[in-house]
């Protein structure tokens, strides 16, 4: 993969892209036969998701990727991160699904974690710095935030409905979106890791009644689309965040500091 990634930044997200879809694919299957869904999905985004921290840290991609914290002057730039708490919020007054057990609920936590990571890293970390190597920022933004957003299409295949999958596309697109301009200001993954697993958690353990998808997924896409509009404008403003080698790393690639929109 480092060799992939060395010819061609842009493949190698797409192969870690269709890796994880096939694994996903293959987890499912297996957690159906087994009778219970999950089982051996979230076991395998876990080992993968260990599988990908060892390959970018052994490499000194960890900063470069976006896997840091935030710094202090981020927080104000994003208003604290507060919409991305509300978009949370918002899924709470469905209800709690009381058919889930223990072990579902579990098996939930686990693979949200999972999920949250991984697909921060490889569309927001790999695909965005590939592609903003080659065209900048703003193309990297719209390009991997769209691309995360038709990406959710593979849910038909987990029992998703055609218009429980529409939704989930136009409101996977708009977070995908939001989420882009975050890393293009802060240099950082994380606070979209930590949205991504909590939405995901709080939706898939809440009920799902299309009525209800719907009124969330527009409070939804009116926190992205005015939260989306101040983060242009505080991008405008700083331009965007640099990206960086790990310190102990710094020599690894030049393209580490390259990539600013000029």
């Amino acid at each position: 993969m480092k060799n992939l990634r060395e010819r061609s930044p842009i493949w190698h997200a797409v192969a870690w892209i269709i890796l994880l879809i096939l694994l996903v694919g293959a987890g499912d299957a297996a957690s159906t036969a087994l009778g219970r869904t999950n089982t051996v999905t979230a076991p395998a985004l876990v080992v993968l998701s260990v599988v990908l921290v060892l390959y970018v840290r052994a490499n000194g991609w960890l900063g470069y990727y976006g896997v840091r914290a935030p710094r202090r002057p981020d927080y104000r730039a994003t208003l604290y991160f507060l919409p991305l708490l509300a978009m949370v919020l918002l899924q709470l007054p469905k209800g709690f699904d009381h058919q889930l057990d223990a072990l579902d609920i579990a098996l939930v936590v686990v693979l949200m974690l999972c999920v949250g990571f991984l697909e921060e890293l490889i569309f927001r970390g790999f695909l965005y710095q590939a592609i903003r190597e080659r065209r900048g920022a703003n193309r990297a933004i719209v390009i991997s935030g769209v691309t995360f957003g038709i990406g959710h299409i593979v849910n038909l295949a987990r029992g998703y409905t055609g218009e429980q999958q529409l939704l989930q596309i136009t409101v996977a697109v708009a977070i995908g979106l939001v989420l882009a301009l975050l890393v293009a200001l802060t240099g950082s993954i994380m606070p979209g890791v930590v949205l991504h697993i909590l939405i995901n958690i709080s939706g898939d353990l809440t009920t799902m009644d299309l009525q209800q998808e719907l009124y969330v997924s527009t409070g939804v896409l009116v926190i992205c689309v005015v939260y989306g509009l101040w983060l242009v404008r505080q991008l405008r403003r700083r331009g965007p965040a640099d990206a960086f080698a790990d310190a102990s790393n710094r020599g690894d690639r030049h393209s580490a500091v390259s990539g600013r929109d000029t």
